[in-house]
């Protein structure tokens, strides 16, 4: 307020004037510190808003993780439920077709053995050996050589051979041998009698040897 100190102005006039400026400054001040407050807060508010609406997306994205992660867990789970259910299923299905195989290769084999001989005994051992001549192929019984390979040979082929090959099994031409005492050295093919169980860990040629030399079986 320098300036009225120069002007020719009563004294009364330039006190007056005085007060007037400076309630004047003090409400520009005032207006100018209230607007910097209300737009301070106003700056404010919106920080705290911003920050707000950031967390809100932030607990909104990781609930979304977890619900991702939870879906992803309980599938991988049914996942797995399923592709074990579904192995146990093949699994059990390989087992039922593979007793189906075995019943039907020991039923051709019974039924053979016994169209060769009516003696329980005999009959037992000759679809043993039977059973061991079959497979199944395509749900049809085929026949196989002694080495375990198909053949195009018929189940009545098989039957001749096995005829051959053990007739002291078949009735009406199994070989007949002694009554000699049994012997004590063991499963020897030159015994006269041998319990089922030596004679079934025999080889085919020695079986044949047994049976040829007039040996007999006995029950263990």
């Amino acid at each position: 307020m320098d300036f009225l100190k120069d002007m020719e102005l009563p004294e009364e006039v330039k006190t007056q004037l005085t007060e007037k400026l400076e309630k004047y400054a003090e409400e520009k001040v005032s207006q100018e510190v209230s607007g910097l407050k209300a737009k301070n807060e106003e700056l404010i508010a919106e920080k705290k808003r911003a920050n707000q609406e950031k967390e809100e997306a932030y607990a909104k994205a990781k609930s979304e993780e977890e619900r991702i992660a939870q879906e992803n867990g309980q599938f991988k789970e049914l996942y797995e439920a399923q592709k074990q259910e579904t192995s146990q299923l093949r699994q059990t299905i390989e087992q039922m077709n593979a007793s189906v195989k075995e019943q039907k290769l020991q039923s051709q084999a019974s039924k053979i053995a016994s169209q060769m001989t009516k003696d329980t005994a005999r009959a037992k051992l000759l679809e043993k050996e039977i059973a061991q001549r079959l497979t199944v192929v395509d749900d049809e019984i085929k026949v196989l050589d002694e080495s375990g390979q198909l053949t195009v040979s018929t189940i009545d082929d098989l039957s001749g051979t096995i005829r051959q090959s053990y007739p002291f099994l078949v009735d009406g031409s199994q070989a007949q041998g002694g009554g000699a005492a049994r012997s004590q050295g063991g499963a020897e093919v030159s015994a006269k009698e041998m319990n089922r169980s030596d004679w079934e860990a025999l080889d085919h040629r020695e079986k044949h040897e047994f049976f040829n030399k007039g040996g007999k079986l006995v029950n263990d």
